[in-house]
């Protein structure tokens, strides 16, 4: 009795003792969990040391087995992606790919080669992964992310519209986290006010939904935005039309203040253009074009419009000086590449300057000079990006042997090697000839071929049956050529068995219409052009409008049309890669050296033209803004780019 008696009081104390060590702190564990480098390494992150913090988590990776283990190596092969040590992290990356991973860090894997990619501007690669997780159960943990880098991918090949419509998505599950949606709808925002707004009218999803009320709004605020007494009662009808939009309030507050910021109000603009000389006729249409806009601007609204002899490129400094003494709050102008070159020689400038060519120089540019160009390179630039968006990656060239045609073959392989790694193989023919078959024969290697067709009849001592075989490793060509050139070149290319191949030039091929013949020689040519010419009844418009004005001065008067409409918005422009207008000469934006560059109208030659719709930009890697000072104090670091012989401002 006594035995059980202790018994229970054996059991009553060890149960007693249970119940408290369950109330009382547990001791301290010794394991990974506990490593101090781990808190160390949380402390890096925090502090923006991410290479640090990532040499931590493979220290930790190396002595943790196991998921742990796999998890530490993840983390620092994100974290040197967020250090911008690419190739470190792709290396970690590899590593854990060998490891045997769960589902989720599987999933967390390809997220994390997807953000590499898209850091190495890889944006067709990331895509085809991203694409290939949609129905891959993503963790709801892991979904904003991996929206977020889809957004991204799209963004970088150029499609806005889907990088909107991803956006869209990732606003959806981010719940009521207020500041972080509004950030995704000033994304979404940006996005769709980067395109046109032709695209944005033809591209409305039937019935509109959410899609279309965004891409409403959107237009709304590129054509109103910097004049908020117009733009409320719009905004009040649009939110009539869709009451349960997702758009949040502060949204719209936020970008009209932005908008108000940065507009300019002008009242007194000078333009410096030669009056005489090799320049004068491009001038003169230029000028045209700017006072066709000027007399668009009511007549209440209108600025001074004061213009300024420029004919000597050694006057431009001393005229800016005298149009500032004058009054002018901005310059429109010089034309000539040593005039521009004079104002980024001169040092500070008190009023802005849009120059209308391109130059670079080695001296340090001064403050407030944009340039605005119609710029031969920027054609070729964009058509080695259409090929290789339209999945073709083995593109050849063939230029005039001349300086343009030499200008035009460097712009196209330097992006086409940014793009790929590769080079393009090329040829020059004869600018004076209008026989390319030697040339052409060269480039598609037929000369080999029947190269190889004489020594077999000299091994064989017989006359041998043969048909020359064009290389097969070619998909595209890209020509630099006018318009008698492309017209013969076309069909000279089908003669040598390469009229297979998709024929891409630049607006330079053809001057706007075909005649009978032209559209026999030219049809299929593919090339970029200015809205004004690519949409006929703007064309027709124009030139019942403007008698005479279809000619080779045409898109001079659309550059001029656009210089004045310019004006106002280079500091919005400059503040963001995403901030746009639309123009005669394109869908006009700024790049980060505040060169007013073109998105263009992609045709397919025929009568009338097809639309292809505009070119796609490929320059938009996510970030948004721009590091830019205010417009007084905004640096520049101009590229170059020499003008073809007698092509005016191109």
């Amino acid at each position: 009795m006594q035995l059980r008696t202790s018994f229970y009081h054996v059991a009553a104390s060890l149960l007693l003792a249970a119940v408290l060590s369950a109330c009382s702190p547990l001791p301290p564990q010794t394991g990974p969990a506990q490593d101090p480098d781990l808190a160390r390494a949380a402390d890096l992150l925090a502090d923006g040391q991410f290479l640090q913090a990532s040499a931590l988590y493979q220290a930790l990776a190396g002595r943790v087995g196991g998921a742990r283990g796999a998890d530490f190596l993840l983390d620092a092969a994100d974290s040197a992606r967020q250090g911008d040590d690419l190739d470190r992290a792709s290396a970690l990356a590899r590593q854990a790919r060998e490891l045997p991973l769960n589902a989720p860090q599987s999933l967390r894997l390809d997220l994390l080669q997807a953000e590499i990619q898209l850091a190495r501007h890889q944006g067709d690669l990331a895509l085809s992964g991203l694409l290939a997780l949609e129905n891959a159960g993503l963790p709801a943990e892991l979904y904003p992310r991996y929206l977020r880098n889809l957004a991204n991918a799209y963004r970088q090949m150029g499609n806005l519209l889907e990088t909107a419509r991803t956006l869209q998505r990732l606003d959806r599950v981010l719940g009521a986290d207020v500041d972080a949606r509004l950030a995704v709808q000033e994304d979404i925002l940006r996005a769709l006010t980067a395109l046109n707004e032709r695209t944005l009218r033809e591209l409305q999803p039937s019935p509109p939904g959410e899609s279309g009320g965004w891409m409403q709004l959107a237009l709304l605020i590129k054509a109103h935005g910097s004049d908020p007494d117009v733009l409320a009662p719009h905004l009040q009808a649009w939110r009539a039309r869709f009451p349960a939009h997702p758009m949040l309030p502060q949204l719209l507050q936020r970008s009209i203040e932005r908008l108000q910021q940065q507009v300019l109000q002008l009242d007194h603009i000078a333009v410096l253009l030669p009056q005489q000389g090799r320049y004068a006729g491009a001038a003169l249409a230029i000028q045209e074009g700017i006072l066709a806009s000027f007399y668009e601007i009511p007549e209440a609204k209108r600025p001074r419009l004061r213009f300024y002899d420029s004919s000597d490129p050694a006057s431009a400094w001393p005229l800016y000086i005298e149009a500032v003494n004058n009054g002018a709050q901005a310059v429109i102008g010089p034309l000539q590449k040593p005039a521009v070159s004079q104002l980024l020689r001169a040092g500070q400038l008190e009023v802005p300057v849009l120059a209308l060519n391109q130059v670079s120089e080695a001296n340090a540019p001064p403050l407030n000079l944009f340039m605005f160009s119609l710029d031969p390179e920027q054609e070729a630039v964009l058509a080695a990006e259409r090929i290789w968006q339209t999945g073709q990656r083995q593109p050849v060239t063939l230029v005039p042997d001349n300086e343009w045609g030499a200008r035009l073959q460097k712009a196209f392989s330097n992006r086409w090697q940014t793009l790929t790694g590769e080079l393009v193989d090329g040829r020059a023919y004869p600018a004076e000839s209008s026989d390319y078959s030697e040339a052409i024969s060269a480039l598609l290697h037929l000369d080999r071929s029947q190269a190889r067709h004489a020594r077999m009849q000299r091994w064989l001592g017989q006359r041998v049956e043969f048909e020359p075989r064009r290389r097969q490793d070619v998909d595209a060509v890209f020509v630099a050529a006018y318009p008698q050139q492309a017209q013969s070149m076309h069909p000279q290319l089908a003669f040598f068995r390469a009229g297979d191949l998709p024929m891409y030039t630049t607006s330079h091929a053809w001057t706007g219409t075909l005649n009978r013949q032209q559209l026999a020689d030219m049809r299929g040519i593919l090339l970029p052009d200015l809205p004004l010419l690519a949409v006929p009844a703007d064309r027709e418009r124009l030139g019942q409008t403007l008698p005479g004005i279809l000619g080779p001065g045409v898109r001079l008067y659309a550059m001029g049309i656009d210089a004045l409409r310019l004006l106002p918005h280079l500091q919005r422009m400059r503040a963001s890669l995403y901030e746009t207008l639309d123009g005669q000469t394109g869908n006009l934006y700024m790049d980060s050296a505040q060169r007013v560059q073109r998105q263009l109208v992609w045709l397919r030659l025929d009568e009338p033209a097809h639309i292809l719709g505009y070119s796609d930009r490929m320059d938009l890697d996510g970030s948004s803004e721009l590091n830019v000072a205010p417009l007084e104090e905004a640096p520049l670091d101009p590229g170059a780019a020499e003008p073809a012989p007698g092509a005016g401002a191109k």
